[in-house]
């Protein structure tokens, strides 16, 4: 509060004083109240920031090209070299609303097999009123997906074994076929559903336990999740290859997500572990790489990316600077971690109203639009 006193003096000198202490004290206050202003404004952002993640759209999509609603960055690229006054002005758009397209069927592969079955008319139906017999003059045609289910045999190798009565000699059977587990049930067309049905589709074992137990087949978890860790140890050298094309890409995508594991030897079920994801690959021929670590450390991606130099494209991560600090190696950043910052601020901006945020997510939409070409 500023402070005047009841009686002014009449001395030129002294209430050139007060005049200056006054001002200074309106300085003051004045200073006080923007820096208040600026804090009230930075509290009703963030407010309206965790307002929108609990109850807002979670998505970070923009709208379909065609809608109008783009329009917004249009005009924000606009007034890109305009005053920050005139970026706060309220535009006026006629909305309009979209209209939906419809879709349309793909047809069948043409590379699967083809059963023709022929619908022939009645006997009755095709003797003509006149009395003649009609002939056939065209077909119509419709096609419709079939889908054989598993078939479950067992195969029997049956090694028959010769001796020679003559000479007595030691008796001779037929070779082994080679197996890639010994005394194993598991074929490789069972080895390979079940790795495919695990990995590729998702289904844990113990489904894929229920699944062979429709067959009457009782083979336990525990035994498939003996083939699988068997499996791996036979595509090591696989993976070991793939390994040698990702450290050859000019570019790698690396990544790192949090994961659960519930039972885990000498480790709490409420432990965090992490999936570190790397893709890459010459083109055309992608390779995707997970590997699993009980860290997030950086000696993580030192071990999984020893000896590489090109792009390494990750987020903001401080785990990988180690990596990018290497000779040869230049890290690049992730559009969509500097993209959502952006979108936090436009949401929080007040309704109707464009600011720069729009003239940056304007900006990279138009890098997304060239990206897709």
């Amino acid at each position: 509060m500023i402070s005047v006193p009841e009686t002014l003096p009449d001395d030129p000198i002294l209430l050139k004083q007060l005049l200056l202490s006054l001002h200074e004290q309106m300085s003051s206050k004045d200073k006080e109240i923007t820096a208040k202003d600026g804090q009230i404004e930075h509290l009703r952002e963030q407010n309206a920031l965790l307002i929108q993640r609990l109850f807002g759209r979670k998505s970070e999509q923009s709208s379909d090209p065609d809608s109008p609603q783009l329009e917004i960055f249009n005009e924000a690229e606009s007034l890109a070299e305009a005053a920050p006054e005139a970026l706060a002005a309220e535009v006026e758009e006629e909305v309009v609303a979209p209209t939906k397209r419809r879709g349309k069927r793909q047809p069948l592969p043409a590379e699967l097999p083809r059963v023709e079955v022929i619908h022939e008319l009645p006997e009755h139906e095709l003797i003509c009123e006149c009395g003649y017999r009609k002939q056939a003059i065209g077909e119509e045609t419709s096609e419709q997906l079939e889908i054989i289910p598993m078939q479950v045999q067992v195969i029997r190798h049956i090694r028959k074994t010769y001796a020679c009565k003559a000479c007595e000699s030691a008796p001779f059977s037929a070779d082994k076929p080679a197996q890639l587990f010994e005394k194993s049930l598991a074929s490789p067309s069972v080895l390979a559903m079940l790795l495919t049905s695990k990995y590729a589709d998702g289904i844990p074992l113990y489904r894929f336990e229920k699944m062979l137990s429709r067959h009457g087949i009782d083979i336990p978890r525990q035994t498939l999740g003996r083939w699988v860790i068997q499996c791996g140890e036979l595509l090591q050298p696989l993976l070991n290859l793939m390994r040698d094309r990702l450290l050859d890409s000019p570019v790698i995508h690396c990544d790192e997500t949090r994961v659960q594991v519930l039972k885990e030897p000498g480790r709490d079920p409420s432990s965090h572990s992490w999936m570190w994801v790397q893709t890459g690959g010459p083109p055309g021929k992608p390779v995707i790489l997970f590997d699993y670590t009980t860290s997030r450390a950086q000696e993580v991606p030192l071990r999984l990316l020893d000896g590489y130099r090109g792009y390494l494209m990750t987020d903001d991560y401080a785990g990988y600077n180690a990596v990018a600090a290497q000779q040869g190696v230049e890290r690049l950043a992730c559009w969509a971690q500097a993209r959502r910052k952006f979108v936090e601020a436009q949401k929080v901006q007040p309704k109707g109203k464009t600011g720069r945020a729009d003239i940056a997510l304007g900006m990279i939409n138009k890098l997304y639009g060239i990206e897709r070409e």
